[in-house]
């Protein structure tokens, strides 16, 4: 059985880098940084060239992801030669203008995989239907990924999925101050793309040391005239696509344990779960039933680590048939206060807790029979904490669902009315008095919700935390969607106005701004309260969800996602910046990329981003058993 990691020092400089599973130049020039497409090969109509965001006007429309230089791929300007072909195999000679740019290579040993950044700006986005520019990616002539143009209103002419549309309304962003003659004039219509990362097995049956050619292609569909442009770069064949960046692992676990109970057998196997940090990162609580320190029998205990080592709650107790349900931490203080929902016996139910970290003392928030009580927040300085209950004795709402806020002394009984209906997710905010509350609610707080879909609200508290639940006013509502729609997972600053509210939405909730959600995908959303556009769309994926997200204290920079990818399965986490050119994408800087991934927090160290998460990977081969561990990164 595996035993705690030795840590102490470890984390000083958070200078280990993950084993990168990239193959060094393979294909040469991948990055383009050469400011070329040397090494690379024309085709087509060749409408191709090495470019950067000084070659766009205006200059400040695009950002590349590595380097200055990308690469594009255009069917224009205007009507060219190529065509008419059947490109995207629907059964007609209907496609026209193609080029495209292929790199030719010998397969590296253990390569399985290519990733790259793309985007596609595509001119058609009003257009008829039909008008549906596509693109590909091969490798020896079998497709490894399709696109099409992005459509205001959703239809897909051709048989490719669409990719992102850029701007809702048209902006006219043209490639003028290239030495490219083959781009020069270039019109894209709405806007220069954000770019996206993806990764993409290779075919199988490639031989090691086997001639390998890498082909990005572009096609107008229906006409000549309106055209589209792929942006690529950062081109790499790899041994697999987790991709890692400066991360530790800071927990090791392993083993299980089974005990016979109530006439049959229970089993437990190690690994760590909810997650919650500090506003600094550094100290990170988790629960785990792993063996760290006298623990055989694998219950659920809970642990900090404060950056050199670990301690555990000594005055939590939780026996057999028992668990602890969530855990969230006090930013402030060096995270002092926990709030923590647990069953603590086989026989109980969910109730909620605050423990001092300091003198060890366990204090009951709830005391409740036939009920539960779970999922808290608390406060920055640990003396709110907010809940989820089905306890009629604080809701006054039988059995549904409703949130209560414990105020330091007492439980508000009475904070949000008895109407049928459920509220959920409560989010404090992080600064010392958690005056304001984010959460998602199907009740009616102010205007209506006659769909009952679970919508984002803000409610303030007051300076004294004693303003009613039952007074509209109190109440910003964030979302209105229709029942097809989810809400989930809001999270708010640290600021003493309660500035940000950071959520996740699978609605068109910003259809006319410069990034909108065509594609209904889950993306991260922000509200600033007080702003002349006061909800922004942050990110924007066509073959990924985004299904975690956390906040810094200043929810104006930094902010934390995870995602999945639609097109492999694979998981992210990492750090995206709000971009300060309004409409622009946000940069990001990816740490990890797995099998799995959960509970993303993020806090600030100094100048320094930290970002913490649970994963079962075996990023950096310390986790031959793929137990679920704590892993910390650094976005230096």
């Amino acid at each position: 059985m595996k035993t705690r990691m030795l840590m102490t020092g470890m984390l000083a400089g958070l200078s280990l880098v993950g084993i990168s599973p990239a193959i060094a130049q393979v294909p040469a020039n991948g990055n383009f940084e050469t400011g070329t497409i040397a090494s690379w090969t024309a085709g087509g109509d060749a409408r191709t060239g090495a470019i950067r965001a000084t070659n766009i006007t205006p200059t400040t429309s695009i950002t590349i992801p590595e380097g200055i230089w990308a690469a594009a791929i255009s069917t224009g300007p205007g009507q060219l030669a190529q065509g008419p072909i059947d490109f995207d195999g629907l059964g007609g000679a209907n496609d026209y203008d193609q080029s495209w740019l292929q790199s030719t290579f010998t397969m590296p040993a253990g390569a399985t995989s290519v990733a790259f950044d793309w985007g596609f700006a595509s001119s058609e986005q009003n257009e008829p239907d039909q008008y549906d520019d596509l693109m590909d990616v091969t490798v020896n002539g079998t497709r490894i990924m399709t696109r099409s143009s992005c459509k205001l209103n959703g239809s897909s002419y051709s048989p490719f999925p669409n990719a992102n549309c850029q701007n809702a309304t048209v902006v006219d962003h043209t490639v003028n101050n290239t030495a490219i003659a083959a781009l020069r004039t270039i019109n894209l219509r709405f806007g220069s793309p954000a770019f996206q990362r993806i990764c993409l097995p290779l075919p199988n049956g490639i031989a090691t040391g086997s001639s390998v050619n890498l082909r990005f292609t572009v096609s107008d569909q229906n006409d000549r005239q309106v055209d589209s442009t792929l942006f690529i770069d950062n081109v790499q064949v790899k041994t697999s696509c987790n991709e890692v960046g400066s991360i530790v692992q800071l927990t090791n676990t392993g083993g299980g344990f089974v005990e016979v109970k109530g006439g049959g057998f229970a089993a437990r196997v190690a690994g760590a779960r909810n997650l919650a940090s500090d506003a600094t990162g550094k100290i990170v609580s988790f629960v785990t039933n792993g063996n760290i320190s006298a623990n055989p029998s694998l219950l659920d205990q809970i642990y900090t680590w404060d950056g050199t080592a670990f301690t555990r709650a000594t005055g939590l107790t939780v026996q057999s048939g028992g668990t602890i349900q969530a855990l969230a931490m006090a930013s402030q203080n060096n995270g002092r206060y926990l709030a923590i929902a647990a069953k603590l016996v086989d026989t109980d139910n969910t109730e909620v807790y605050r423990y001092d970290r300091t003198t060890n003392t366990l204090t009951a928030i709830t005391s409740t029979a036939g009920c539960d009580n779970t999922s808290p927040s608390i406060s920055g300085d640990g003396g709110v904490i907010a809940y989820e209950s089905t306890c009629n004795a604080l809701t006054g709402s039988g059995t549904s669902k409703k949130i209560v806020v414990w105020n330091g002394t007492a439980n508000s009984a009475s904070l949000f009315g008895t109407a049928a209906c459920t509220m959920a997710e409560p989010a404090l905010t992080k600064n010392a008095n958690g005056r304001y509350l984010a959460f998602k609610s199907t009740c009616v707080h102010n205007g209506t919700n006659a769909d009952g879909n679970s919508e984002i609200y803000r409610f303030d508290r007051g300076a004294t935390g004693t303003n009613s639940g039952t007074t509209t006013g109190n109440f910003v509502r964030i979302t209105d969607t229709a029942n097809t729609v989810q809400n989930t997972s809001p999270v708010l600053d640290g600021s003493a106005t309660g500035l940000y509210v950071y959520f996740i939405s699978s609605g068109n909730l910003t259809p006319t701004a410069p990034i909108f959600n065509s594609d209904l995908s889950l993306e991260i959303f922000r509200y600033q309260v007080g702003a002349g556009t006061p909800l922004t769309q942050r990110t924007n994926s066509s073959d990924s969800y985004y299904i975690g997200v956390d906040v810094q204290m200043d929810g104006a920079i930094d902010y934390a996602y995870e995602r999945v990818s639609l097109l492999n399965g694979q998981f992210s986490v990492g750090r995206r910046q709000i971009n300060g050119t309004a409409g622009a994408a946000d940069p990001e800087d990816n740490l990890a990329t797995g099998n799995s991934t959960n509970t993303v927090r993020i806090g600030r160290d100094s100048l320094v981003p930290v970002v913490n998460f649970i994963s079962a990977e075996n990023f950096l081969g310390t986790n031959a058993d793929v137990n679920p561990e704590v892993w910390q990164g650094r976005v230096q």
